[in-house]
């Protein structure tokens, strides 16, 4: 292993000749607090800022792809720019051209180039067009984003900056101080030619864990071993990977979880065990299966492949939960998209997400991951009816509040190991059979199911409890013969009794957050109705359905107290334990 490391300056590193930044590296990620952080580490001092470690790889005299540095790297060139467009608004034209040599250089060839490259066509724009053009180019680029984070980054720096030289009897030579501690900030400096070699002085380096993520590891291992030939596509794919995950709204989603979830919803030849493959054991368990490949560079390239296709199907289901059970998030994912063939699957995937927890992940990913495939797909019948069983059993167990527990995740993982390993239609309906025989034995009694439901309440501090609550309803209003309602579209809840001078605290008013008390409305009705429910009534009439007989009959007399809603409430909770019945074998 051939190991060139030295102490070195940044503006020694930055001179080296051109940094490229991979595509799979995460997009620049620096917040206000960590370039203030920064400004203080080397404006406070008079002796050079110490930064750590940077990790590259690649020949003396080629570009240098950066494994370990990216984000100060970015920092560094988005302080210079500042500092450029200062010296260039106070005239001084030959200090703007001395920090452009840091900034770009010219090859042997006679072309320009900057010495920072992101192989990332979105994270090259966004380096171009919000920092390395000038302010007149700046303001007319059309990449120019004031909200991203380096304009952001950009902008912080450059309040810093003009507040330190607000009282500097020489404004030049205060721009030169923060330029010489920029540029004289100092690093360990390393360069491996061999990346495979690169990726472990990277890991080695931060075996600590302070702040290589377990996703970071697997990446490293994956990359280390893809041929050069096949590192665009792969690059590529990661990037991509990680831009999905960015975009989630699942709460925890982080990449470590996403990887969690994905590894657990496959099925692992090597490993007999259907048993959780905990987060402590991911990465050993992903290199072991690429070791015992005969071609580990394919076996590399399938699984980032396989992360990609897993990070687009969590990305439909982030959809699903955000669109109220929208098919149209499918659209991209499926080349014979129909919607009738997605709006039975996407009702009951709403009614898993919707409940709020995390555990049917792996065997969600699964399921879909099949139903998606051009081989052996599990058949629309069977999904909907596996969906079906999944949905009753976590629904009930969410509104239970039963905790998470080995015995579910176990559940979920082995059934997740059954569909991915499946190759037939008796061999998906044998999985619906694990599942329901396993959910089964521990699913939330009816007892527990009718006190969950009789415990949610909707008020300004319990909103999360609305979308289950507005779920129950919709469900119910969906099992009428009739609706006057449009269930493709979000409904609002309406407090029948309102909540004007009413404490949520106080006992006394406790049925009026609660689910005998809510109805469902179109938006716009909900936004202009009486607040009083006599004065209610007739706007009423229109979207109630005859059959929530308790209501209709307050609405014919206009008289609504704590004991008509109580008698709804326990009607609410009747029909909700046929719409969800316990799970059976």
């Amino acid at each position: 292993m051939q190991i060139d490391a030295h102490k070195r300056t940044l503006g020694q590193v930055l001179q080296q000749g051109q940094h490229i930044v991979p595509r799979y590296q995460r997009r620049y990620a620096w917040e206000s607090q960590n370039i203030k952080d920064f400004w203080s580490d080397i404006t406070d001092t008079t002796e050079p800022h110490f930064l750590g470690s940077m990790v590259t790889s690649g020949a003396t005299s080629a570009p240098r792809e950066v494994i370990d540095g990216q984000q100060r790297l970015t920092t560094t060139i988005i302080t210079l720019c500042v500092l450029r467009d200062l010296y260039q608004e106070f005239g001084n034209t030959a200090r703007v051209t001395g920090i452009k040599e840091y900034l770009e250089y010219i090859d042997r060839d006679g072309h320009r180039n900057h010495r920072l490259k992101n192989r990332d066509a979105s994270a090259a724009g966004r380096l171009n067009d919000n920092i390395l053009l000038d302010r007149e180019h700046r303001a007319v680029a059309p990449g120019y984003d004031p909200g991203a984070l380096e304009s952001q980054a950009y902008d912080t720096f450059e309040r810093l900056a003009r507040d330190l030289l607000q009282n500097a009897p020489d404004k030049i030579q205060q721009l030169d101080e923060i330029r010489d501690a920029i540029l004289e900030s100092e690093v360990v400096y390393i360069n491996v030619e061999d990346r495979k070699n690169a990726f472990t002085i990277f890991e080695t380096l931060n075996d600590r864990g302070k702040s290589l993520t377990v996703l970071d590891l697997v990446k490293n291992l994956l990359f280390a071993e893809i041929a050069s030939s096949d590192e665009d596509s792969s690059e590529r794919a990661w990037s991509q990977i990680l831009e999905m995950l960015d975009d989630l709204t699942f709460e925890g989603m982080t990449p470590d979880v996403f990887l969690y979830y994905a590894w657990n919803s496959k099925h692992h030849a090597r490993n007999s065990s259907a048993d959780t493959v905990e987060q402590a054991r991911l990465r050993r368990s992903i290199a072991d299966q690429i070791e015992s490949s005969n071609d580990r560079d394919a076996a590399a390239r399938d699984l980032i492949i396989g992360l990609q296709t897993d990070a687009k199907i969590l990305a439909g289901l982030n959809q699903t939960l955000s669109s109220n059970g929208s098919p149209d998030p499918w659209r991209g994912l499926d080349t014979t998209w129909r919607r009738d063939k997605y709006e039975d699957i996407c009702d009951r995937l709403y009614g898993v997400l919707v409940a709020g927890s995390s555990q049917p992940f792996p065997l969600l990913l699964s399921l879909m991951r099949a139903y998606l495939s051009e081989h052996n797909a599990i058949p629309r019948k069977t999904l909907i009816e596996f969906l079906d069983a999944v949905e009753s059993f976590q629904f009930r167990w969410s509104i239970a509040q039963k905790s998470s527990t080995s015995t579910i995740r176990r559940i979920y993982r082995q059934s997740a190991s059954l569909v991915s390993a499946s190759t037939s239609k008796p061999d998906f309906e044998s999985a619906i059979k694990s599942f329901v025989t396993g959910a089964s034995k521990i699913d939330a009694s009816d007892a527990q199911f009718r006190d969950g439901i009789s415990r949610l309440a909707y008020s300004r501090t319990r909103s999360k409890d609305s979308f289950k609550i507005r779920h129950i309803l919709t469900r119910i209003e969906k099992s009428y013969q009739e609706t006057k309602l449009d269930l493709s579209r979000q409904l609002s809840m309406e407090h029948l009794q309102g909540l004007e001078g009413r404490s949520e605290v106080t006992p006394r008013n406790s049925w009026i957050f609660k689910i005998g008390n809510l109805a469902l409305v179109p938006p716009e009705i909900n936004s202009n109705l009486p607040k009083t429910f006599p004065d209610k009534c007739d706007e009423l009439r229109n979207w109630i359905n005859g059959e929530d007989k308790q209501l209709v009959e307050a609405i014919d007399s206009k008289v609504w107290k704590s004991e008509q809603a109580n008698e709804r409430h326990g009607a609410i909770i009747h029909r909700a334990l046929e719409l969800w019945p316990r799970t059976q074998i």
